[in-house]
């Protein structure tokens, strides 16, 4: 029982920002979902933090009444755990429905879309920037009239509150991450806007357009490349087109996102004079649905020019300590949206290469592995998951996906992006061996927040799936740190089939 009222039943959900439950409120009698936020065994420094980020959450939705977002209905102060009582939603995410069902057709995704934007309105004009808009964070109904439903504002910012940030990490999804907030220029609603229109994209062809196989990757072409749009987009290729500009005044407006998502109206009705013996006939032509004005033209050198200038201040650690996010992976909430694809496969089999599990093992999807115990557990999608150390010096990252071009080339052309940054040094990129079979290994130094860290990380394929384990530390716990890698590592074990963890530490 929480404050005497909310009854946990199970837990629905987890993810870096907290944990979900499926409960009861006794004294109204309904169903809630209460999110958990736990804030003991930090300093307070951090514990300060990390509360004020979940009541800024619960602020920014209370403030906001619209049907396509989840309505907050109480904040409980427990001291060491905060809870945020909520609307229950009984259907899926979106990108539960992606992983399950594929991709949707072009007037699903329209209709989408279109609630979407009606709550964005809401949103803003409420002095709200939600700023992690993904197909995670989309709720669609299961039954009745399938409502879609925006949630977790927990990186949302309000436009007259102070801002905060994650201490050491950059928040939120980069394959959603409109380029301005990349590269630290000033946001506003052009930026929802933005990831927006990577969500529709996601919607219509499976995955962001600019998912890569590396974080480090997919920032770049975040900030320098097009999106390739969904071949399947139709009639909604322009707008597309136009929310993914990289400068947020050449984006359109809430206003002209509404008018291009609205169904084609009623065809008009012309009847003809009727003739002696026949019925009259309606006949009329469907009209298409508006579409938005084109971007204006702007000079290629000025963006250029200017999206350079924002690369280079864009730290390398920032974006290489948020781990190497495989797009293809299995993911749940929170995470990047997989496209759709085979069933893993080895040569001869319709399996991957199975490996007996350690003692104490712990599932996760497509691999399992030891992690030292008493370490921060946060589960970045269903196939990436993070262990941070107590006192914060270290950090163990494990995930699959699906593998695809080869991993030497892929993480040599990251590592080409990586110098844009600042304060990066390359230790080794080469080929190695893990348990007598082919892999690659990337050692490497950054700075953080004025902090120096070191990086390694170890990446290998078996039959059609690809593995990373990793770790970033500092360099005065090295000893120490090294010794927990090579302890973890060794328990890292493929299981046959990828598979969602359960909720838990």
């Amino acid at each position: 029982m929480v404050a005497s009222r909310y009854r946990l039943d199970e837990s629905i959900g987890q993810g870096g920002m907290g944990r979900v439950w499926r409960a009861v409120d006794e004294m109204l009698d309904r169903r809630v979902a209460v999110k958990e936020m736990r804030i003991d065994g930090l300093d307070p420094e951090d514990a300060r933090t990390r509360r004020e980020r979940t009541l800024r959450e619960a602020r920014a939705t209370a403030r906001i009444d619209h049907p396509g977002v989840v309505r907050v209905y109480d904040v409980v102060d427990q001291g060491e755990r905060l809870w945020i009582v909520m609307e229950l939603v009984d259907g899926r995410s979106l990108e539960q429905i992606l992983v399950e069902d594929g991709p949707l057709p072009v007037d699903e995704v329209a209709r989408i879309g279109l609630s979407l934007a009606g709550a964005l309105r809401q949103v803003h004009a409420g002095g709200v920037l939600h700023r992690d808009i993904k197909p995670g964070n989309v709720l669609i109904e299961r039954v009745g009239q399938r409502r879609v439903m925006l949630t977790d504002f927990g990186i949302a910012a309000i436009q007259d509150a102070k801002a905060l940030t994650m201490v050491g990490m950059l928040v939120g999804s980069p394959d959603y991450m409109a380029p301005e907030r990349i590269s630290g220029r000033p946001q506003g609603p052009p930026s929802d806007l933005w990831s927006l229109g990577a969500t529709l994209c996601a919607a219509l062809g499976g995955s962001s357009p600019f998912s890569r196989d590396t974080t480090l990757a997919t920032l770049h072409a975040v900030l320098y490349e097009e999106p390739h749009l969904p071949p399947d987009a139709g009639r909604l290729g322009p707008l597309l087109a136009g929310l993914l500009a990289k400068e947020p005044q050449d984006r359109p407006d809430v206003d002209t996102v509404t008018g291009a998502l609205a169904p084609a109206e009623p065809p008009p009705k012309h009847p003809e004079a009727p003739q002696p013996g026949t019925r009259t006939l309606d006949i009329g032509l469907r009209r298409p649905a508006p579409a938005p004005a084109p971007a204006r033209p702007r000079p290629a050198n000025r963006r250029r020019t200017a999206l350079i200038a924002a690369g280079g201040a864009l730290a390398v650690g920032l974006a290489v300590a948020l781990a190497l996010t495989l797009p293809d992976g299995d993911p749940q909430a929170g995470g990047s949206t997989p496209t759709t694809s085979r069933p893993p496969t080895v040569e001869g089999t319709s399996r991957p290469p199975t490996e007996s599990l350690p003692a104490g093992a712990r599932r996760e999807a497509g691999y399992a592995w030891v992690p030292p115990k008493g370490w921060e557990r946060v589960v970045k999608t269903a196939s990436e998951v993070h262990y941070t150390s107590p006192d914060g010096t270290q950090e163990l990252v494990a995930q699959s996906a699906l593998a695809k071009d080869d991993l030497l080339a892929t993480w040599q052309k990251s590592e080409r992006a990586a110098h844009q940054g600042q304060d990066y040094k390359k230790l080794r990129l080469t080929r190695t061996t893990f348990r007598g079979r082919p892999a690659v290994v990337w050692e490497y130094l950054f700075t953080l927040k004025g902090a120096r860290w070191h990086a390694e990380l170890l990446g290998f394929d078996r039959g059609s799936r690809s593995f990373q384990v990793g770790t970033w530390y500092r360099p005065e716990v090295e000893e120490r740190a090294r010794a927990t890698y090579e302890r973890v590592k060794e328990t890292f074990t493929i299981t046959s089939a990828p598979q969602s963890s359960p909720a838990g530490d």
